[in-house]
């Protein structure tokens, strides 16, 4: 018997900074980018945001940069998912709920009271603060010191979080979000392509960054961008060796929109 093939892609899951959005004076990323727009705009397949952003400021982003316009936004680190419907974005409500019973009775207020007068840490400006999510700000240099004691003292109180680290290159300082247990970006897509009106066999993904690995691992068609962080091609290449799919990996010889461009030609998601 022949082995079954798996159905063709239709969705288009995709990291933004430094993947879907073009790279300073790149004109050629900008080409890309008009490339996914036409074939997104001829129905060819469908396009989900997933990224670390918060709802403004993805909003911005598509009116920045021109992006395509998602059926599916998911921000916050996967803590929030919204739906266009018709012409607006709302969030969608079962996904809502399903964090709020994954929360549990615990409240932010409670998580802040137990972190209060941690030396070093200071909290993000309000529009990064959401029901599901506490971010806070710290020197790079101690990101993996205070993530570690964080989460000694979630451990500690029992509180049903996770503390993750990350440094924005960009302003050279820690970034630490508390998300509820197991969620991440990569949960959220898993959740929604089997809540929705499609299926994780649909999904390609495609990122650049830590934050995108587990998404890159988690059985989708993947693409990693050329302009990758370090060693994250290599992490993700290895994973999906140790499991024998690696035939859905594609590691794009372009950067950021061009490598997304590339790779959606190579899983023939578009021509």
């Amino acid at each position: 018997m022949q082995p079954r093939k798996a159905p063709p892609p239709g969705v288009l899951a995709t990291d933004l900074d430094g993947t879907l959005i073009p790279l300073p004076n790149s004109p050629e990323q900008s080409l890309a980018l008009r490339a996914l727009q036409v074939a997104s705009e001829d129905h060819r397949f469908r396009i989900v945001f997933c990224t670390g952003r918060h709802f403004e400021s993805v909003l911005d982003a598509i009116d920045e940069f021109q992006l395509p316009r998602p059926e599916w936004i998911i921000c916050d680190v996967g803590t929030s998912i919204y739906q266009l419907l018709p012409s607006d974005y709302i969030p969608y409500a079962p996904y809502t709920e399903h964090l709020r019973v994954k929360k549990s009775d615990n409240s932010n207020t409670d998580v802040m009271s137990m972190l209060h007068g941690l030396p070093g840490l200071c909290m993000q400006e309000e529009a990064h603060q959401q029901e599901f999510k506490i971010s806070f700000e710290c020197e790079s240099g101690r990101t993996d010191e205070l993530v570690g004691r964080i989460a000694k003292l979630l451990l500690d109180f029992k509180f049903p979080y996770e503390a993750h680290g990350s440094v924005d290159p960009f302003l050279d300082c820690g970034l630490i979000d508390l998300l509820p247990t197991g969620v991440s970006k990569a949960y959220a897509l898993n959740w929604l392509s089997t809540h929705a009106d499609f299926r994780p066999d649909d999904v390609i993904y495609a990122g650049d960054s830590g934050n995108d690995y587990l998404a890159l691992t988690s059985g989708f068609r993947a693409i990693v961008v050329a302009n990758a962080s370090k060693g994250l091609a290599a992490k993700v290449k290895k994973t999906l060796e140790s499991t024998n799919r690696e035939s859905r990996l594609y590691l794009a010889k372009e950067k950021a929109t061009s490598g997304v461009l590339e790779g959606c030609r190579y899983f023939k998601l578009i021509p």
